[in-house]
């Protein structure tokens, strides 16, 4: 049996300003996760949850209830289960949105 390392990246900024690049906000995750075992949160300066998904390809557009976000520092959070041994990983940190 081959184990896996866990190797993921979570940029810092995004800028969904309606060009071609850098539109959402979503880690990058190489190997080591259970994909199936997967949630992330988005909360605004005041800790409200903005943005939730299951789904580990599936980013932040930077937008609440359809509507922009205003340009600032968010926090994320972000829990996943490891592939090798089953262990509930949190990662917790901050996104610049810039538009």
């Amino acid at each position: 049996m081959i184990n896996e390392d866990l190797i993921f990246y979570v940029p810092n900024a995004f800028t969904p300003d309606n060009d071609e690049f850098n539109q959402g906000f979503v880690p990058v995750f190489s190997s080591g996760f259970d994909p199936y075992n997967f949630n992330m949160l988005i909360f605004d300066r005041w800790g409200e949850i903005i943005f939730e998904s299951n789904n580990s390809a599936a980013g932040w557009d930077g937008t609440y209830m359809g509507k922009p976000v205003k340009e600032g520092v968010y926090t994320w959070k972000i829990e996943f289960k490891r592939a090798e041994n089953d262990a509930n990983q949190i990662a917790i940190g901050h996104v610049s949105l810039l538009r």
